[in-house]
C-alpha cells in the first residue's frame, strides 16, 4: 500500500523586497517544499512553516501563543534578519521562533533550515547558536543582581537604589561590585552597554541594540479560526 507524498508548506513575508524574492526563489526551486500564498495578499494561510522578518516573526509567534487552538498548532517561524546580538536572539527563542538566520545566509541553509524547523527542530545559524553557547558558560546574575543593573541603567545612584529597596548603602555597593565583576565590565556605564546587548535589561529597555516595535497591524496577523499573545559611585 503506498501513501502519497505530502511536501512540506512554506510561506515567505519578508519587509525587504530583495530578501524577499531571494527566500521566494530559493524555496520554489527546493525539492519537497511548496511554497504557499495568502488569498488576500495580507493574512497568512495554512503552511507548516513561515519564513519572515525579525519583527513579523516575533509577532506571529506572540500573537501564536496567545491564540494557538489545542486542535490546531500554528506553523512553525524561521526569521531571517541582519540583528545579530544576544539580545535578539535571545528575546527571539523566548519567543516561540523555530529557526534563526542572518540575512547573509546561503540557500541551501535556508533550505536546510525551513526543512529543520518544519520537522519540529529548531535552527539556528552558526552566528546565533555561538552566542547562545557563550551565554551558557557565564555565572548568571541573582534577581537581586539582576534588579539592581537595572536600576544602574536607568541612571540611579547607589544612595537612590538603597532607597528604593529598601537596603543599606553598601549592601548595593557589594552588588554592584559583583555585577561588574560578572560582565566582565570596569564601569556602571561599560556594565548597562553589556547588560543591554545580553538582553539583561528586559525586552522593553530602550537602551537595547534596537528595540523592537510595539506592535504589527493587525492585517500582518494570523486570523484566528472559529476552531481553534562608572565606577561603583554613591
Amino acid at each position: 500500500m503506498s501513501t502519497s507524498f505530502q511536501p512540506l508548506l512554506a510561506f515567505a513575508r519578508h519587509k525587504d523586497p530583495l530578501l524577499a524574492a531571494g527566500i521566494h526563489a530559493a524555496l520554489m526551486a527546493a525539492p519537497g517544499i511548496e511554497v504557499v500564498a495568502a488569498s488576500d495578499g495580507l493574512s497568512f494561510p495554512d503552511a507548516q512553516v513561515v519564513i519572515c522578518d525579525y519583527e513579523t516573526g516575533i509577532a506571529w509567534a506572540q500573537h501564536g501563543r496567545h491564540c494557538a487552538s489545542g486542535a490546531r498548532e500554528g506553523p512553525a517561524v524561521v526569521v531571517i534578519t541582519w540583528r545579530e546580538s544576544e539580545a535578539d536572539v535571545r528575546t527571539a527563542l523566548q519567543c516561540g521562533i523555530g529557526g534563526y538566520l542572518l540575512a547573509s545566509c546561503c540557500f541551501d541553509e535556508l533550505v536546510c533550515a525551513v526543512r529543520a524547523v518544519g520537522r519540529g527542530s529548531p535552527y539556528l545559524c552558526k552566528a546565533a547558536a555561538t552566542l547562545m553557547a557563550k551565554s551558557l558558560t557565564r555565572t548568571p546574575l541573582t534577581m537581586r543582581e539582576s534588579e539592581i543593573l537595572k536600576f544602574i541603567a536607568s541612571g540611579m545612584s547607589n544612595k537612590l537604589i538603597a532607597s528604593e529597596l529598601g537596603i543599606a548603602l553598601g549592601t548595593v555597593k557589594a552588588h554592584a561590585r559583583t555585577i561588574l565583576d560578572k560582565l566582565g565590565a570596569r564601569s556602571r556605564t561599560q556594565a548597562t552597554v553589556i547588560g543591554a546587548q545580553r538582553g539583561l535589561l528586559g525586552a522593553d529597555s530602550p537602551l537595547r541594540p534596537t528595540a523592537l516595535p510595539a506592535g504589527l497591524p493587525a492585517a500582518w496577523l494570523p486570523q484566528r479560526r472559529h476552531h481553534e499573545p562608572d565606577r561603583i559611585a554613591a
